[in-house]
């Protein structure tokens, strides 16, 4: 049985969510609506998943994945599940950079929050239009028109896109098609895939643009920065 911790910026929402996940199978470690006080349980006894808000009582969640960051490399860390209720918020794209896995989307007719926390175990995830062009430009990528990446030999190029890029020519066109508004079966469909193999190429994605974030200190100092200037 997989083990889970939950962040949610509201008792209501916490408490919710917690007997969702037990219904179906899921061991909850914790609960907790500040990432301090998660961050002390965490120190304890480190689950398999932590599932947070983006926002939470004290803060962004992005503390708690600076925290973890910080751990020894030979500790286990959790996979990171983000929930929002806003893809196009550019908060959640700097958070799934700098360490969450995936993220839940938040709506009356969306997944259940369970699904996308089987999805994420299962090694698949998900990615909006707003958050493809945000990671095209991390990556130094540009956008290749539909009509070239929606071929079938776009999709299956290993080919790294630069000799210094992290991303290879099938990963720009993916992108790009997410960029574009494709949904993932689109896109399975075009490139004669499964629809879980685009959206494990998905995370993978996520796994690669950790390694452009900048380690926790600095992240740490930047926003004092910003503050001191403000």
């Amino acid at each position: 049985m997989s083990s889970v911790f939950l962040l949610r910026h509201s008792q209501r929402s916490l408490n919710r969510a917690a007997q969702d996940l037990a219904a179906t199978g899921w061991h909850c470690l914790g609960t907790s609506q500040h990432w301090q006080e998660a961050a002390v349980s965490l120190g304890h006894a480190m689950p398999d998943y932590v599932v947070s808000d983006v926002h939470l009582s004290d803060g962004h969640a992005s503390r708690l994945l600076q925290h973890l960051s910080t751990l020894a490399p030979a500790l286990a860390r959790p996979r990171v599940l983000l929930i929002s209720d806003a893809v196009d918020d550019m908060s959640l794209f700097r958070t799934l950079s700098c360490g969450a896995h995936a993220y839940h989307l938040e709506q009356p007719r969306g997944p259940r929050l369970q699904d996308s926390l089987r999805a994420l175990e299962q090694g698949r995830a998900q990615m909006s239009p707003a958050i493809a062009r945000e990671a095209l430009q991390s990556f130094g990528a540009s956008r290749r028109q539909v009509s070239e990446a929606r071929r079938l030999e776009a999709g299956h190029d290993r080919q790294p896109l630069s000799a210094l890029s992290l991303i290879s020519r099938a990963e720009q066109a993916l992108l790009s098609l997410l960029a574009h508004g494709w949904l993932v079966p689109e896109i399975a469909e075009a490139w004669f895939v499964m629809r879980d193999e685009v959206e494990r190429r998905i995370a993978r994605l996520y796994r690669k643009l950790h390694a452009l974030c900048p380690p926790a200190h600095v992240s740490v100092a930047a926003a004092e920065q910003r503050l001191i200037a403000a």
